[in-house]
């Protein structure tokens, strides 16, 4: 017995393994052919490459003009060349300002992509569900069929009514239309799964959900902390506030003009360089004064998204906890008190009629469905709160 029993242990096991490899596959997939996903690459993609548009100072301007005396009958040609800086220091802070936009941009990004890839995963949660539903309705049907043979040897032999039989028709007509439901909605899980690939078939080949014990608390805390891009993100965020203040002080610094200038008249001709600084008095107070107020808000805000974020994982770990104990309880249950093999025997012997027959049974079938649906829940819960490696 604990032979038997150990290779039934070892066999769940590799099932399992194989289910888990089965979904990844099938993220990758949806990865690579979500148009979702590529739209967040394009929109992403432009926003960093939008953040590096002032990282080179403005063109070159060059001016000229013919100018007939007023009184007289001379003219003057001019014609010139200028180019304009802001302060060398404020192209440096904007390259700086460029790359921490873009690692908060790849950071969104995989938040983004990630809510997306969970949504998929929940969806092919559901549809390995269905399929287990649809199986165990199978299973159903043939045992419903099967006491329908029996009740009608049973009306043959004199044995039993023939309104006992009808019940037992009504019951496998029941089982019938619910199993004619999970396929229905087996097909439409598919076809879910199909759109989220880019309308391309995807087979998913797993047929058992995964149910791995949670860690310790602490531990997923310190791995959420490192890993969810949401959280990171926010960290950027900041900082990209603070290189945007510390940008606009050095905005405030003298702009610097250079340029080349040729005149020319009748009798004279002259040409040179020439340059120019602006006095920084009041041009960039009150952008200064912006800066500071958004850093101070950005500050605002990440503290408060990181403790709604934590309060999620907190509430996903509680939740997922509590699903796990009655799922564990129920299985207990199930198993010590399934009664199915002596109601069969009490049925064919007469010591239980027809109607408590299948009360019985679908008290029992009832806490089995209670038991995949918990598998399912607890499933959900645990995709989410292992969001960061998706």
């Amino acid at each position: 017995m604990k032979r038997i029993l150990s290779i039934l242990i070892i066999a769940a096991f590799a099932t399992t393994a194989l289910a888990q490899s089965g979904i990844n596959d099938a993220l990758v997939q949806i990865e690579e052919n979500n148009p979702t996903i590529k739209s967040l690459r394009a929109h992403f993609d432009y926003a960093k490459a939008d953040a590096r548009t002032d990282l080179a100072p403005p063109n070159p301007t060059i001016e000229g003009g013919r100018f007939p005396s007023v009184e007289g009958t001379g003219i003057k040609y001019a014609w010139g060349v200028s180019q304009n800086f802001e302060f060398p220091t404020v192209y440096a802070k904007r390259s700086k300002l460029a790359k921490v936009n873009d690692k908060f941009a790849d950071a969104g990004y995989n938040a983004a992509r990630q809510e997306v890839l969970l949504n998929a995963k929940h969806t092919i949660l559901e549809s390995i569900h269905t399929k287990c539903m649809l199986a165990e309705f199978r299973r159903r049907e043939v045992f419903a069929r099967n006491m329908l043979a029996i009740m009608q040897k049973k009306l043959d032999a004199g044995q039993s009514t023939i309104m006992d039989l009808n019940y037992a028709k009504l019951r496998v007509t029941e089982i019938t239309q619910s199993m004619k439901d999970f396929e229905a909605q087996t097909d439409i899980m598919a076809k879910r799964i199909s759109v989220l690939n880019g309308n391309l078939p995807i087979t998913i080949s797993d047929s058992v959900l995964i149910l791995s014990p949670l860690p310790p608390k602490d531990s997923l805390m310190a791995q959420y902390i490192v890993n969810d891009p949401r959280r990171i993100a926010l960290d950027y965020m900041v900082d990209m506030a603070q290189q945007n203040k510390q940008l606009v002080t050095h905005q405030g610094l003298p702009e610097l003009s250079i340029g080349y200038e040729s005149e020319k008249n009748d009798a004279e001709h002259f040409m040179g360089f020439r340059a120019g600084l602006s006095i920084p008095l009041w041009g960039n107070v009150g952008k200064s004064r912006a800066a500071k107020i958004k850093l101070n808000a950005t500050q605002s805000e990440k503290q408060s998204q990181v403790e709604l974020i934590q309060l999620e994982y907190d509430e996903l770990y509680l939740k997922a906890n509590s699903a796990k104990a009655r799922l564990d309880e129920l299985k207990q249950a199930l198993a010590d008190y399934n009664n199915l093999t002596l109601l069969r025997r009490s049925l064919e012997s007469g010591q239980v009629s027809i109607i408590n027959f299948f009360n019985e049974i679908t008290f029992l079938y009832d806490i089995t469905d209670r038991i995949m649906a918990l598998e399912l829940e607890y499933a959900k819960y645990y995709a989410e709160l292992y969001r960061y490696e998706l």
